[in-house]
């Protein structure tokens, strides 16, 4: 499942367990049109992808979404479109391709920058 949002998604806790209960709950990503700074690093950090569209408003409940990370957009089956998501920073794509901070550190005994 994949949460679609507004602006400024997440703001209201630095903790890392706001993140980390939508991942248990079975949510694989998030796109908003903007995230709170702070989850935006924790949801990256334990490899919940979350991603910035600024095309969020044009996604109906319902509608079936596919990301691909490597494109850097969101493509809506439903209607046929592809909306573009704010580049990833390599390293942070990295992360997420790992599974996470910690799953990166395990696998290459480093951080990535």
């Amino acid at each position: 499942d994949i949460i679609v949002a507004g602006k400024n998604f997440g703001c209201g806790s630095s903790r890392e367990q706001a993140p980390l209960v939508l991942k248990h709950l079975g949510i694989g990503a998030v796109i908003a049109e903007s995230f709170a700074r702070i989850f935006y690093r924790n949801s990256m950090n334990i490899g919940l992808p979350a991603l910035e569209c600024k095309d969020v408003n044009r996604v109906s409940d319902g509608d079936i979404l596919e990301i691909d990370l490597a494109e850097g957009c969101v493509k809506n089956l439903t209607k046929g479109e592809v909306y573009r998501v704010k580049p990833i920073p390599p390293a942070l794509l990295e992360i997420l391709v790992n599974g996470g901070l910690v799953n990166y550190v395990k696998k290459y005994g480093r951080l990535p920058w």
